[in-house]
């Protein structure tokens, strides 16, 4: 058996996932497929006297999930590491009275 891992940009959801498993494991020569919508990635075993990965990559281009030869665990890369997104910043808010007022069983709408 030999390992074989894959990008598939179009699984992002846990539908997506379930039906990726699902036309993978259908595969003659396919074993313990493991897939991720968080990574877009799926890893798994195939014995290459059965299926190649071009056949493997097929499949999934026949069930709408073009695919491509990745490395499985690796996170996005961000295009600016000191962006806002990626620091801290403490956020201060204050209430509004009037929200307070107007919560709870005796709305004031």
């Amino acid at each position: 058996m030999e390992r074989l891992t894959l990008s598939v940009p179009a699984m992002y959801a846990d539908h997506h996932v379930l039906a990726v498993r699902q036309v993978l494991s259908r595969l003659s020569g396919v074993d313990n497929v493991e897939a991720s919508s968080v990574l877009k990635a799926v890893r798994l075993n195939y014995d290459p006297t059965r299926v190649t990965p071009q056949a493997i990559a097929d499949a999934l281009q026949a069930a709408g999930y073009g695919a491509k030869e990745d490395v499985f665990g690796m996170p996005p890369k961000h295009q600016d590491e000191h962006s806002a997104w990626n620091t801290l910043i403490q956020r201060i808010t204050n209430t509004n009275q009037l929200d307070l007022e107007m919560s709870g069983d005796f709305r004031k709408y």
